[in-house]
């Protein structure tokens, strides 16, 4: 046989194996795909999460991802991508488990800033909720990164070690007039135990940025406002913020309120340059400024208020006279609490200025709930107290609902001595009976 001639049929019986080879690859691969879907009709069958509809499975992932580590990088929704294919799919079905984001200014290298970025693609248009943490000098790539986002943070939650001292605070990125036009939640949770000093007029640019602005929050950290500095003429006004608070007074015992007189307090210098007209709720822990530039910002703002705590400041200036003035000022209010920190000194009767002045119904008659929190000694009159509570529950369009009067344990402390007289007890007693809730004491003492 000519050698062409052999070529030619070794080619033919090439492309013929070849047919069949394919033909056989597609019924292999027909065969692999039958399979894989009756491996998945077997889950559904046998996985009772994968009979959920698709809605309820995404609710799972997100609530799973409500506490995220400060390392996203073995975050839960990262984890969701490689446990399986259904789960990748949900994973990547669902924008809003992505538009919880943390970013770690300690991160520099290239990979990382191009995470994010593809973290980010993934939840969409969705509004961000973003917390920042790690150094005080962000890297300028995570600059650029800061300075896209800012339209889109609907939440801003800012926890770093402010003793990192640098030239330029953590917080102050370079932003264009009104970037935060879409942020409502405004969190800033130092980490370190000392408190970081904030200049004044960068923490109010910071605010004035956020125009449509509904919940701050700002632990831990004093304004301070620099020398020659004077007051704006023209205050900031925040339209539409609601609840403002400055440290945290809230606490069950003497070793958590020495913790958070320590720790959580923050200045309420800043109200010296707000004006408010939505605030219903108002927290204060670190009371520095004096009573006339307090009632003045009550004036200018005329805020609905319906909550205010507040812990009063070491020092005897809360006087009838003040207090009335304060409370005249905000006829709205529906819950009053009042804290007490370690260091106050106990010989003065604390709280008489308040008793006096809510003994008349017609002093925040709107007021439902009154509660006086002390860690420390402090001289009760429990006849007027009493009287007041009489008052207010009996009399005034809207009666008094709820009065609490708790002590911090101590140790080594008679708490006994703190408590009501018989004949005050009596009185609150049948205020209780009548349907008044009273509590005094500490935990196992219940009027």
């Amino acid at each position: 046989m000519p050698q062409h001639h052999a070529i030619s049929k070794l080619q033919e019986d090439i492309d013929e194996l070849s047919s069949a080879i394919d033909a056989q690859t597609a019924i292999l691969q027909d065969l692999i795909t039958k399979r894989g879907d009756a491996r998945k009709r077997l889950n559904l069958l046998l996985d009772p999460m994968a009979r959920l509809p698709l809605e309820i499975q995404s609710y799972i992932f997100l609530e799973a991802c409500v506490d995220e580590p400060e390392d996203v990088l073995n975050s839960l929704p990262i984890l969701f991508l490689s446990v399986c294919r259904l789960w990748h799919d949900i994973a990547l079905s669902t924008p809003k488990l992505w538009a919880k984001f943390q970013l770690d200014s300690t991160r520099r290298g290239f990979y990382y800033i191009r995470f994010c970025g593809f973290w980010l693609q993934r939840a969409r248009n969705l509004p961000l909720s973003l917390t920042l943490h790690g150094s005080l000098r962000p890297h300028k790539n995570l600059l650029g990164l800061l300075t896209l986002l800012c339209p889109r943070l609907e939440d801003l939650t800012i926890r770093v070690s402010f003793n990192e001292l640098e030239e330029q605070p953590y917080i102050f990125w370079r932003r264009e007039e009104g970037s935060l036009s879409s942020l409502k939640t405004l969190s800033i949770e130092p980490t370190y135990d000392d408190p970081y000093y904030g200049n004044m007029h960068e923490w109010l640019d910071l605010l004035h940025d956020a125009p449509v602005l509904l919940h701050c929050t700002m632990a831990n950290t004093f304004f301070v406002e620099q020398e020659g500095d004077e007051l704006h003429p023209n205050p900031l006004t925040l339209a539409f913020l609601e609840t403002l608070q400055l440290g945290e007074p809230h606490a069950t015992d003497t070793t958590e309120l020495a913790r958070v007189s320590q720790k959580s307090s923050s200045s309420v210098m800043i109200l010296r340059q707000l004006t408010l007209p939505a605030l219903k709720v108002l927290t204060l822990s670190e009371f520095d400024i004096s009573d006339d530039e307090f009632i003045a910002f009550l004036l200018r703002s005329s805020p609905p208020l319906e909550l205010f705590e507040m812990t009063l400041p070491h020092r005897d200036q809360w006087l009838h006279p003040v207090v009335s003035h304060c409370f005249r000022l905000i006829p709205t209010l529906t819950t009053l609490n009042l804290f007490v920190l370690p260091g106050y000194d106990g010989e003065i009767e604390l709280f008489h200025p308040f008793v006096e002045v809510l003994s008349s119904p017609e002093v925040l008659p709107n007021l439902r709930a009154l509660t006086f929190h002390t860690a420390c000694p402090v001289t009760i009159d429990y006849d007027n107290l009493s009287s007041m509570l009489s008052r207010r529950f009996r009399s005034g369009a809207t009666p008094l609902e709820r009065f609490e009067l708790r002590f911090a344990k101590q140790q080594g402390r008679d708490h006994a001595e703190d408590l009501p007289d018989e004949g005050s007890r009596a009185t609150m007693r049948g205020l209780v009976g009548e349907g008044l809730k009273i509590y005094t004491g500490h935990t196992v003492n219940l009027l």
